[in-house]
């Protein structure tokens, strides 16, 4: 293990990453979808996606990702089944996933922070891993692990997905061929939430105020900085994701439900108007992202540029 903590150390060092705690939690990210590769369902396939996925598909994000999205796409033998039985496939799929990571060793789960919504369609799993450096604030004391029960805007893309440390050391792939969102399909689900959430905290119908949505900004600006952006795709990826977000969220959410557009227009405009985000993107964003730095004014006037050249172009209901 101190072998570990001194790469760890290098490749913080040559990355010019001043936390080594950084390289420390994305190794065991990769090692837990490594872990999670394998796993295989009759009645769901697991497909990577968020923010993570996003870093390891080629994107140069430049920052640490700390979460794991995984998406759980039903396959058409378990949509036919009855609703009951369909509720006790998703338990028996995220018992397998919980079991499998408990039984390594190097991974534990808090049971008590667990998250359990919509009949196991939501759920967020806090996974415990080797700590040994000391941990910075902007990073979370665990690994978050949700899995949400989700139709693909597009059919995924396999990637070969490497650490911090098998890139900066040029070694194999610690995970080969695990099937991912596109970019594309991940940058309409970061601008939806994105707007979405903003909005429902702002007419207090969100739970849960995540200070952390913000990175969204910044890869947004990391997408387009590289030139991934197809705007007719992606407004009708945007499109399509307000459908899904409304038959998920729409009786929590009855402004959104009845006049989209405009209510992630109000997120935009909180987004300006409020401070508060501002000073979340210098404590979230800033110190997980190594070489170049974006600040907050030119990471949100792209997000914002590109938000409503799609909201524009929407039906407005």
């Amino acid at each position: 293990m101190d072998n570990l903590n001194t790469l760890f150390s290098e490749v913080a060092d040559a990355l010019g990453i001043e936390s080594v705690a950084i390289v420390e939690k994305d190794h065991y990210i990769v090692e837990l979808l490594a872990l999670l590769k394998p796993l295989s369902f009759d009645t769901h396939q697991l497909v990577f996606a968020g923010g993570t996925a996003l870093a390891k598909s080629g994107v140069a994000l430049n920052r640490m990702s700390e979460d794991v999205d995984i998406k759980l796409v039903p396959g058409a033998d378990f949509l036919a089944l009855s609703r009951s039985r369909r509720k006790a496939s998703r338990k028996a799929v995220i018992q397998s996933i919980t079991d499998a990571i408990t039984a390594t060793g190097m991974f534990s789960v808090d049971d008590d922070q667990k998250v359990t919504r919509d009949e196991y369609r939501y759920n967020d799993i806090p996974v415990r891993y080797p700590q040994r450096l000391a941990q910075e604030p902007c990073l979370r004391p665990f690994i978050k692990l949700e899995l949400m029960e989700s139709d693909l805007l597009e059919s995924a893309q396999v990637r070969d997905i490497h650490s911090l440390v098998t890139r900066m050391t040029k070694r194999p792939h610690i995970v080969q061929a695990f099937p991912s969102v596109t970019v594309t399909s991940t940058q309409a689900e970061k601008l939806v939430a994105m707007l979405r959430r903003t909005a429902a905290v702002t007419r207090n119908v969100e739970r849960f105020d995540d200070t952390t949505l913000v990175r969204h900004i910044y890869d947004t600006w990391c997408i387009v900085n590289v030139g991934n952006v197809d705007i007719a795709q992606l407004t009708a990826f945007v499109e399509r994701t307000i459908v899904q977000d409304i038959q998920r969220y729409g009786n929590q959410y009855p402004q959104f439900c009845d006049s989209p557009v405009a209510e992630l227009k109000l997120g935009l405009e909180e987004l300006a108007n409020n401070p508060v985000h501002q000073m979340r993107y210098q404590q979230f964003v800033t110190p997980m992202v190594f070489g170049e730095q974006v600040a907050w004014t030119e990471a949100y006037g792209c997000f914002r540029q590109v938000a409503l050249s799609i909201l524009n172009a929407l039906p407005v209901r």
